[in-house]
């Protein structure tokens, strides 16, 4: 409605004395551009309005401006190309509405049809105007179906109240349908001459306000990013409109009293997963069979909100509909739940084939399509101490075909004698960073047999672990044993030139299932990962102890001989120290024991890095980066650090660290490689518990690649008990 700021100018400048009460205003052309998300209840808004020039049409004086809108000193809109003008009811009976030139009926009879397979399925293409108030009450689920019900995320991603819902009945929702095949949406609302908005606007001239029909198309927009279930990759998100994006709207008619009804032509013409979420819509509204009013590049995106735990950036997917989890210990389930035993399954890969993928031909592990990457970058899977895959059987799923899960199971052969229960502090442990891999190596080769690197064959992409989820049910003795892992590939979605994929896996040992959770991966360009901006939106984000200097803090040089005093190996506790070896990823580590957003306590981390690191070669072939399993390793050995300096185990004969039975979240938005001076985390504890002959310690955590906050771990546990004899 901040066209009423033209009107009071025009006004001012004594229109009146040239149309003489014979003539009302109405709005023909504008350019709308974002620059800023919505603002906010309490701001003001300022508007700064100039009128550029005039014409005379016949009878009809038009006039030309522009404005622009600050909170603040920010602008957070520009409206650019104004043209409004003064027309008698003769002018406006006779108007012919929007005219889609030949050019633009040509551009969309020749446009490439691009499918965006839905996150979400809905059986319906009609929708009530009850059901669309379901929304607006912050239910989807009772609009779309169960499967929308997100649990109590995203609870601001609702569509206006009652008086402002600007559609009376969706008649069909189309998916893939419409001239870009990416979706097409018919809807209608009702009119009647009580309708509340006519009196307000204008004064002996009711007619429907232009900004009335933009919130009924902004409206139908939402309906349709929830409709596909892009909300399942936000956690606290609203509806915001996409910046920078010039949206033209024309109008060439009228809505008033005596029309019985309105309709709304949607056309989506672009879907798109980065920075956030986001849908782009050409919009008809029309009476009759005429165009009244013609929106092209309306866009919608679901940005996370300041502040919270989803980020600036992408992404997290789960279609586990399991009640959501709020952190903390996981008790062991009664059953005992089995897997399938290997005799019938079929080897998909064998261990020749996994080192292909690793270091040799990757033709020769997945077929002659993928011979085109001779000689160029290409998605590897780990190699040398990292290769935690042995073999792969049952897999099953069509290379390309998205539209149904794909599943396979690997396995891994533990060594008894393995380098990482070798460095770890009690050799019964397999470190949470390996049993990461475990989990998640066979994603990676699951992403590629589906193919979908080879939708842009032209391009050099790298894959990235982005957000994930792991739930410890048991805590099994692995040495010497086979890891079973049933993977299943979920979703796959690509879009510009990314491509995320969503996965489920389950670890199992000896029949039972002691490891389960869900990841997403990606698919991105090398221009693309030097471009992140991190957690933070390229904001800088610094450790808490930057901005909370404290007398208290304690530094620990873990390259100092005093080192040993207090973090190593004692002969009184064998196994109650820190890891060695590969699985020591810090340098120095300061304590502050009651600081941290918790006031529980506090733990930094820096470590220099070194092009020579071991696991650069590692992970991976021709495309060296450290594995974001080793950052939460680091982080998991910060807190171990903080027991010891703090002699929590003290009460203990013969402590040590184990793991609890817990689930951990992670979310990554950025790499670290050999090209980086260092890397520095914090976490904060939250939480220590004494219980069950335990002592339990939680914690969330964040790492930096130098200035760069990139990684974000939720509820990492640690737990300290007696030796078993």
């Amino acid at each position: 409605e901040s066209g009423q700021c033209d009107l009071m100018l025009i006004s001012y400048l004594g229109i009146d004395f040239d149309c003489k009460g014979e003539q009302v205003y109405r709005l023909l052309d504008c350019t709308l551009t974002y620059l800023d998300d919505m603002p906010l209840e309490g701001q003001t808004l300022r508007y700064e309005i100039s009128i550029n020039s005039f014409a005379k049409h016949d009878q009809n004086l038009l006039f030309f401006f522009n404005y622009e809108c600050f909170v603040g000193n920010k602008m957070v809109l520009k409206m650019d190309n104004g043209c409004a003008g003064f027309f008698s009811d003769e002018d406006l009976s006779q108007g012919k509405g929007v005219i889609h030139t030949a050019q633009e009926l040509e551009l969309k009879e020749k446009a490439d049809k691009i499918k965006f397979p839905p996150l979400l399925h809905c059986t319906k293409t009609t929708f009530t105007r009850q059901e669309l108030l379901e929304i607006s009450a912050g239910n989807p689920a009772g609009c779309f179906g169960p499967e929308y019900n997100q649990q109590g995320k995203n609870p601001s991603l609702k569509n206006a109240p009652d008086q402002f819902l600007m559609s009376d009945r969706i008649m069909s929702v189309e998916p893939h349908g419409g001239p870009y095949g990416l979706g097409y949406i018919v809807a209608e609302k009702d009119l009647a001459p009580d309708d509340w908005y006519f009196p307000c606007h204008f004064k002996d001239d009711p007619v429907m306000a232009g900004s009335l029909m933009a919130e009924g198309c902004v409206q139908l927009l939402q309906f349709f990013l929830l409709h596909l279930g892009l909300q399942t990759l936000v956690e606290d998100a609203t509806f915001q409109p996409i910046h920078g994006l010039p949206q033209i709207v024309r109008c060439r008619g009228q809505v008033i009293p005596g029309d019985p009804k309105m309709t709304y032509r949607v056309e989506i013409k672009e879907i798109g997963l980065e920075p956030h979420p986001y849908a782009i819509a050409d919009i008809d509204i029309l009476v009759g069979d005429r165009i009244v009013v013609d929106f092209r590049d309306l866009g919608v995106q679901l940005a996370e909100k300041t502040g919270s735990t989803g980020g600036g950036n992408l992404l997290r997917v789960s279609k586990n509909q399991r009640k959501a989890y709020s952190g903390g210990e996981i008790k062991t389930p009664d059953s005992n739940i089995q897997v399938p035993e290997t005799s019938d399954r079929q080897l998909a890969a064998d261990e020749q084939m996994i080192w292909e993928f690793a270091l040799g031909d990757v033709e020769k592990c997945f077929g002659s399509e993928f011979a085109i990457y001779k000689g160029r970058s290409m998605q590897r899977n780990p190699n040398g101490d990292l290769q935690l895959i042995s073999r792969v059987y049952d897999l099953h799923g069509k290379r390309m075909e998205f539209d149904e899960p794909m599943t396979l199971v690997s396995e891994y052969d533990v060594p008894e004698d393995a380098w990482f229960f070798r460095n770890n502090s009690y050799p019964e442990n397999m470190p949470y960073s390996v049993l990461m891999e475990i989990a998640l190596q066979p994603c990676g080769f699951i992403s590629t047999h589906s193919g979908a690197i080879l939708t842009y064959p032209e391009l050099d992409l790298y894959y990235r672990n982005l957000d994930g989820n792991g739930t410890l049910l048991r805590n099994p003795d692995l040495r010497g044993k086979t890891v079973l892992n049933e993977v299943k590939l979920l979703t796959t979605v690509a879009s510009g030139n990314t491509i995320i994929q969503t996965h489920r896996f389950s670890l199992s040992c000896d029949g039972q299932i002691f490891f389960e959770g869900d990841t997403i991966f990606g698919y991105f360009t090398g221009e693309s990962l030097a471009a992140q901006v991190g957690l933070d939106g390229g904001k800088k984000a610094v450790p808490w102890i930057d901005e909370n200097a404290s007398d208290s803090s304690i530094l620990l040089d873990l390259n100092s001989v005093d080192y040993r005093k207090v973090l190593g190996e004692k002969p009184e506790h064998p196994h109650f120290h820190l890891c060695s070896g590969q699985l020591s990823f810090s340098d120095i580590i300061r304590i502050v024991p009651e600081g941290g957003k918790f006031s529980k306590g506090y733990v930094y981390a820096r470590k220099e890095v070194n092009p020579e690191d071991w696991f650069f070669p590692c992970h991976f072939h021709g495309d060296p980066v450290m594995p974001g399993s080793l950052g939460v390793e680091a982080i998991i050995q910060a807190l171990q650090a903080f027991a010891l300096q703090q002699g929590i185990g003290n009460s203990f004969k013969s402590p040590r660290f184990l793991p609890v039975l817990s689930k951990v979240a992670w979310k990554y938005r950025g790499q670290i490689i050999p090209q980086n001076k260092y890397m520095q985390l914090d976490l904060h504890v939250k939480n220590i518990e004494q219980k069950e002959g335990q002592v339990v310690f939680t914690a969330d955590a964040n790492l930096w690649r130098e200035d760069l906050r990139i990684y974000e771990i939720f509820d990492i546990v640690v737990g300290i008990s007696e030796t078993e004899k």
